[in-house]
């Protein structure tokens, strides 16, 4: 017996020393430190891996010799739509007056629940405690299509009110929050239709959801922001109401659909998709001083920050 305790415990020792042995020529753990000039992760603040399933030989590099940019806007996000490829991220999750941004989600709750061919009446209250942008007068009515485009050209505060009283404010905001949720828009929140209420609050990646989902679902939204003016004439009236767009964006070749928002609290906002390098490229400027500087800047950056492959 007491040999053979011997004998079990030399196998024992024997394994254990087999097992260390083997463990030295095991594949190493892949590291989880990125190098510099390689792809980043989604959570990076420059660069990012796509979740569209893009390969990473496919996707822009970061050239980490060009210094980041200087950003004076409150947040930033500008991003990829086709490969979800994140170029700059600045307080992506700071919460920030919505001002007329509010709109964008106006159009999808109307387009969705109200549609556009309903006849929308103008009070008199609506056309004017609401400011003058887009040219309303009380008692004429508005197809909802025309009055969609009102609303998205001229920012007009009167146009998303009608539709807000049309359904009922209480109801409309319900709406619009309810929708907000269901897009993935998880810190806005909304008090009217307008952006008028200074309550109304989001965050670059919120508005940055609001933004793909109207590109996958409503890409007629983007297209009637695209109009530089647009001529409506009310169902009940010969009078001709000519709405130029505000958005300075309008006009431009690259300019695939977007909004503007400004107040006093805001500041200048901007939630725009344009088109870069034959791709879908959104931009979120919230709190900015010079809205269309900002971005120029961010997107000659990104030319000199990035590598390009072969297209």
């Amino acid at each position: 017996m007491k040999w053979q305790l011997i004998i079990v415990i030399l196998l024992v020792f024997a394994a254990v020393v087999v097992w260390q042995v083997g463990s030295l020529f095991a594949t190493p753990a892949v590291s989880t430190v990125r190098q510099p000039g390689a792809a980043a992760t989604s959570t990076d603040a420059y660069g990012g891996t796509a979740s569209g399933g893009s390969s990473a030989a496919k996707l822009p590099v970061r050239d980490w010799s060009v210094l980041d940019p200087t950003i004076t806007s409150a947040a930033v996000i500008v991003q990829g739509l086709d490969d979800n490829f994140p170029y700059l991220r600045v307080n992506t999750e700071r919460v920030w007056p919505l001002a007329s941004l509010t709109k964008l989600l106006t159009a999808v709750v109307v387009v969705e629940n109200v549609g556009t061919d309903k006849n929308i009446p103008i009070s008199s209250s609506t056309a004017t405690d609401e400011g003058t942008a887009g040219n309303l007068l009380g008692g004429e009515v508005y197809n909802s299509g025309d009055l969609l485009k009102i609303m998205l050209l001229a920012s007009s505060n009167g146009a998303a009110e009608a539709f807000s009283h049309f359904v009922g404010d209480t109801k409309f905001v319900g709406m619009l929050m309810a929708k907000a949720q269901a897009i993935g828009m998880k810190n806005t929140v909304v008090y009217d239709a307008s952006g008028w209420n200074d309550g109304n609050a989001t965050t670059a990646s919120d508005v940055l959801a609001l933004l793909k989902y109207i590109l996958a679902n409503h890409p007629e939204i983007l297209s009637w922001t695209r109009l530089t003016s647009f001529m409506a004439q009310p169902v009940n009236s010969n009078r001709i109401n000519i709405v130029t767009n505000i958005d300075q964006l309008s006009g431009r070749p690259d300019f695939l659909g977007g909004k503007t928002g400004t107040s006093p609290k805001a500041g200048e906002n901007l939630a725009t998709i344009l088109s870069f390098r034959n791709e879908h490229l959104a931009a979120v400027i919230l709190g900015s001083d010079a809205r269309y500087n900002e971005l120029d800047n961010i997107l000659a950056w990104i030319q000199k920050a990035y590598t390009f492959p072969a297209q």
